[in-house]
This record gives C-alpha cells, sequence and structure tokens, in this order.
C-alpha cells in the first residue's frame, strides 16, 4: 500500500497532546510511520521538502528530514504536476497542498493522509477530479485495524 501524508500530518505529533484529536491523531501518524517501516510504502515529494524546508523549530524540522530516510520513492515536482496542481487550486484548495495531491497522483498512492479537514472536505465534493483518497489519519488507521482484525478472524 503506497501512503503519502502532508506536512500537517506529518507535524501532528510536535502540536498539543492535550488536545484529545490531536492527541488520537498523533498516534495514528505513528503507527502509519511505522507500518511503512514494515510492509506499507512511504511516498515523498520535494513539496514535502521544500515545505519542511520553510520549518524553523530545529527539532521538528529534524525529525521530518529524517522521516525522508524511510521514504522509497521521492516525486519530483514538474511542469505536469504544476499543471495538475492547477486544476485542484480551482477547486479551491491552497497552492501547496494542491501540489502535495498532485504528487501523490504521480506516485499512485493509495491514500493521500491529512489532518486538514477543510482539504478533506473539498476533495470529498471533488471525488472525481482525482482517483486519489483524501483522509483522516485516525479514522483512516482504525478501520485499517479494524478490517485486518476482521480478515484475521
Amino acid at each position: 500500500m503506497k501512503i503519502y501524508l502532508d506536512v500537517c500530518c506529518l507535524c501532528r505529533p510536535f502540536d498539543n497532546q492535550l488536545v484529545p484529536r490531536i492527541r488520537y491523531e498523533s498516534e495514528a501518524v505513528i503507527a502509519i510511520l511505522n507500518r511503512c517501516s514494515v510492509d506499507w510504502t512511504l511516498i515523498w515529494s520535494y513539496a514535502i521538502i521544500y515545505e519542511v524546508s520553510k520549518i524553523i523549530d530545529g527539532q521538528k524540522n529534524q525529525y521530518l528530514s529524517n522521516l525522508r530516510d524511510r521514504a522509497e520513492i521521492c516525486i519530483m515536482v514538474d511542469g505536469a504536476i504544476k499543471n495538475r496542481a492547477e486544476l485542484f487550486m480551482g477547486c479551491g484548495i491552497k497552492a501547496l497542498d494542491a501540489l502535495h495531491l498532485s504528487c501523490a497522483e504521480r506516485a499512485g498512492v493509495d491514500f493521500f493522509i491529512t489532518t486538514d479537514d477543510k482539504l478533506k472536505n473539498i476533495m470529498s465534493r471533488y471525488r472525481d477530479i482525482s482517483t486519489v483518497k483524501v483522509v483522516n489519519p485516525a479514522q483512516w488507521y482504525q478501520e485499517v485495524v479494524d478490517d485486518e482484525s476482521e480478515n484475521a478472524a
């Protein structure tokens, strides 16, 4: 399974863990990243590299830079990806999020994982423009675990 986590999702473990939603999402992100070390494929992109380079918190920047080493594939941003991002931007998606989605499409990911509710909601309204499934980490990971439990029984 190919997985693309956007930067807001990758940074979730650094957010206020006293908020239950943030804690659940953080736990899910960590579990997803652990699975990417075992049997899932983590996809990275130059859009992620660019966004991470803008993070001034040294600890967060180092953590995210180290995660890049776990990625099996790193997608270059080219003219076709930028053009595709324009389509997403026309739906109301921010430019950098649109680049992430375009990179995820290029990689043929199974799931684009984000904690950004606005992005998830926009993509749920425009499902017909992309094959990429945009999901929340906590909700999606719980579904995966439940499905695996059912299949094992």
